[in-house]
């Protein structure tokens, strides 16, 4: 992998919040949307063009980015930017600390006269439609076919809006000011956070909330850390961190099949010692089982996930594959300082990108082709990590169906009216009466415990394993006398 960050303002020196990259690339070129504490949203493209390296003299990849379009409208500060996946209708949606969700369509009309000392936009952006909350728009996001837009903000709703005509679909209220927002690539669903400690799963079609994970019953587990085995108690954890968390937004997000979903902002409190991380939640067990399916720990806590769109064959040379997938995943995690790599045949990062800016990391967007990693900071900068995807592994061409859902969604039957009218008197033979008994009851079945909680990546303690256990072991402590499991790919900082 290779670092960039080119010395430009993107906005005026401002603290950047979100960025994101446009779902195809024009002549060769990426496109790429920064949104800060100003007022503007700004429209840029870049490259990668073979130039002369002047410390090492040698032919290396250089960066070239230029200046498209500066989209004036909002009044107050813009939390998030997201292109429309659909390049048919080519919309961009950019919510605001006003309430103020506006719809972007890129015209093909001759450009404004520049304002304020701008140079000339070289795209013509036109303002499509406009929609509002009651409070500041935290987070948003598209639905796969490109068409609508899933919002939350500090009015305490989850609001979906038709992108094309601005009407609104519906209206989720009673959140607690979430700042995290996902919709599932099969359509179904729509996953949210909240500071509140608690994730929630909400029809999409409807608006009506199908489930919520807050707290799980796990088992007692003996955890190693830097400082030694850490002791997980057999009681109910909560399983998110509470709103003290540094962040603007807790950026949830499901596998690119939608197998998966994973949610950072993984937090268990061990006594004095807190556990930090990032939880991920099978989908077919969505419908029957309220604790996660897999915990990747990390250092500091997590406030966003991003899938790379490009998926791997498995590496045969690694027998292990933590979340049982025949083909394998890549994905960061992003805390305040670091950027970490996973992927599904591992369960400890493979790679870890840090000490890039001198101020918070924000948001964080992979490219369509996988190969380029763009993350904003509080420092005003954004970083690019250009990814070898011969490195990883070969690329998945195959395409596998579209994996199933839990019952969560189901049918409203209409209820049957009681009637006044008395039952009808059957006739019985004389010889067939018989004395009156009272009904046998019929025993209800007992409610099945609930199956091992987060056994994927935690020791059972020595104690209390049984010998025909399957669970798998965690990765040992970095300590001096272990080996040291993860594995770093060099970075190289120009």
């Amino acid at each position: 992998m290779d670092h960039f960050m080119p010395q430009i303002f993107w906005h005026d020196r401002q603290g950047l919040l979100s960025v994101d990259l446009h779902p195809a690339m024009r002549n060769g070129k990426y496109r790429l949307v920064t949104a800060s504490v100003q007022k503007e949203v700004r429209v840029w493209e870049f490259d990668f063009e073979m130039g002369l390296d002047p410390k090492t003299q040698e032919q290396k990849p250089q960066l070239t980015v230029n200046f498209l379009a500066n989209l004036v409208f909002h009044n107050q500060a813009i939390n998030q930017v997201k292109f429309s996946p659909s390049l048919e209708h080519d919309l961009l949606a950019s919510g605001d600390c006003e309430g103020r969700i506006t719809i972007w369509k890129l015209s093909v009309q001759p450009s404004p006269p520049p304002q304020d000392g701008m140079p000339p936009n070289n795209e013509n952006w036109l303002r499509h439609k406009v929609l509002n909350h009651n409070s500041d728009v935290n987070a948003l996001c598209w639905n796969p076919g490109g068409t609508q837009v899933a919002s939350v903000s500090n009015d305490h709703t989850l609001a979906v809006h038709d992108a094309m005509t601005g009407k609104r679909i519906f209206t989720t209220s009673q959140f607690r000011s979430p700042n995290g927002v996902c919709w599932d690539p099969n359509g179904k669903y729509i996953c949210t956070m909240s500071p509140d400690r608690k994730m929630e799963i909400v029809d999409a079609a409807k608006g009506t909330r199908l489930k919520h994970f807050s707290s799980a019953p796990l088992p007692q587990r003996s955890i190693p850390s830097a400082n030694g085995d850490l002791l997980l108690e057999e009681k109910q954890h909560k399983l998110f961190h509470d709103d003290q968390l540094f962040s603007f937004q807790r950026a949830l997000a499901f596998s690119p099949n939608g197998e998966y979903l994973a949610a950072p902002c993984a937090h268990l409190e061990l006594g004095s010692t807190d556990l930090y991380g990032t939880y991920f939640f099978k989908r077919e067990d969505l419908g029957t089982k309220d604790f996660p399916y897999a915990f990747y720990p990390a250092p500091k806590p997590t406030f966003l996930v991003r899938f790379s769109p490009i998926t791997f064959s498995l590496l045969p040379s690694i027998k292990e594959n933590c979340l049982g997938l025949p083909y394998r995943l890549l994905w960061i995690a992003l805390n305040k300082d670091a950027v970490y790599f996973y992927d599904s045949q591992h369960d400890y990062p493979v790679a870890v990108v840090d000490n890039i800016h001198l101020n918070a990391l924000t948001d964080a967007a992979f490219s369509k082709d996988g190969s380029v990693l763009v993350i904003s900071s509080l420092e005003g900068y954004c970083s690019f990590v250009r990814i070898n995807l011969s490195q990883w592994g070969e690329i998945q061409t195959e395409v596998y169906p579209v994996c199933s859902s839990p019952l969560l969604i189901e049918e409203k039957k209409m209820k049957k009216r009681k009637s006044t009218a008395p039952p009808p008197v059957e006739k019985e033979d004389e010889a067939a009466k018989s004395p009156i008994r009272k009904p046998v009851e019929t025993p209800k079945a007992a409610t099945p415990k609930v199956g091992t909680p987060l056994t994927k990546f935690f020791k059972k303690n020595t104690e209390t394993s049984s010998p025909k256990s399957t669970t798998e072991e965690a990765p040992k402590p970095s300590a001096s006398k272990s080996k040291k499991r993860i594995q770093l790919t060099a970075v190289t900082i120009d």
